[in-house]
């Protein structure tokens, strides 16, 4: 039943990937596993790699300290849902932006509670905890104005068309393939130019890649959006594109050592400063509310839709009505849980009572 329970939490966390504004970090903190999961990530390291080597007791002892089941559960909960439902949710988000925005706002704001819930002590100290990274997570959004974030996605549409552009010329060109090279490489802006090899983008890509990992752990700050911020969002696209697989391979290498790294200062921090971190965590999930508002102005990019600005609404029609009741839903499902979870738990207490 536990084993069920961790999938069905995967697909929550994989879920909440492909929404904007809402990270993997966010999920795994109101689902009451952030602590769980980020010592499992610590426990992590090159005996975990060897202990296939070294015999079946110690693979299995290596697996049981670094929780593999609830790791691998959560893995197969969060691909599954990235598979089954990235498409559905594409044109949720297309077509019905405000509602799906809503109904996960829903879910943040009373799921709140569970962070708030695990503080031991709730002081001074804690409530500057989380106003600075209440207000560290709305700076971060607002960092990127509307007309910038417009700018990028015009850029990354570019990229696509020269890609597919690249693609028809080439399909196109003499069975020999030599007239498909030459055509391409004549139409301008056909071909997407390759990202240089040298030791200073080399070194941009393993950093990169460290910082935006280690910001997806954090709940509310999206690793995609801090590729914007560093200025490498469109060189790693660029190479990806390029199949430049040395250089994905160092972004790679990047993000998992910034797992490994950033998830022992994490639990460090856990461990000898629980409730400020927790607090300054709560925080987080609390400004990632701004970046998921659902009202907001928006401009569209080919068939995609580009946020800019929040807005209130100013009048009350269908769409808004539909919106605040999928807030409701998702505040409903939220107690549901925290129900379900209070009703289980109750036995166990019982049970311990003298």
């Amino acid at each position: 039943m536990q084993l069920i329970a961790n999938i069905l939490r995967g697909v929550a966390i994989g879920l909440a990937n492909i929404i904007p504004g809402v990270s993997g970090g966010t999920m795994a903190l109101i689902l009451g596993i952030y602590e769980r999961l980020i010592a499992a990530i610590n426990n992590m390291g090159p005996k975990t790699f060897t202990s296939v080597f070294r015999g079946k007791d110690a693979f299995i002892a290596e697996m049981k300290k670094i929780d593999a089941i609830l790791l691998g559960s959560l893995a197969v909960g969060a691909l599954g849902a990235v598979v089954a439902v990235a498409k559905l949710m594409v044109y949720l988000l297309n077509q019905q932006h405000d509602a799906t925005y809503g109904f996960f706002f829903g879910l943040v704001l009373l799921s709140v509670a569970v962070p708030y819930k695990m503080l031991k002590k709730k002081g001074i100290a804690q409530l500057i905890s989380c106003m600075v990274a209440i207000a560290a997570v709305v700076a971060l959004t607002l960092s990127m104005s509307g007309a910038e974030r417009l700018a990028s996605a015009q850029k990354k549409a570019a990229i696509k068309a020269q890609k597919v552009a690249a693609k028809k010329a080439k399909a196109a060109a003499a069975p020999d393939g030599k007239a498909a090279v030459a055509k391409t490489a004549a139409e301008p802006g056909a071909e997407i130019e390759k990202v240089p090899m040298d030791a200073k983008k080399m070194f941009f890509f393993f950093l990169a890649g460290a910082i935006a990992i280690s910001a997806m752990i954090l709940p509310g700050i999206s690793g995609s959006f801090m590729l914007l911020l560093m200025g490498i969002y469109f060189d790693l696209l660029a190479a990806i594109n390029n199949r430049q697989v040395a250089l994905l391979a160092i972004f790679a290498l990047g993000c998992f050592v910034g797992l490994l790294a950033f998830s022992r200062l994490l639990n460090f921090l856990l461990e000898k400063f629980h409730d400020l971190t927790m607090s300054f965590l709560l925080g987080l999930v609390i400004g990632s509310l701004y970046a998921i508002w659902p009202f907001k102005t928006f401009a569209m990019v080919g068939p995609r839709r580009i946020d800019l600005d929040n807005v209130l609404p100013t009048s009350m029609g269908g769409n808004e009505i539909l919106t605040v009741g999928c807030v409701v839903a998702g505040a409903v499902v939220v107690l549901a849980f925290m129900w379900i979870e209070a009703r289980r738990e109750k036995p166990n207490s019982e049970a311990v009572s003298p």
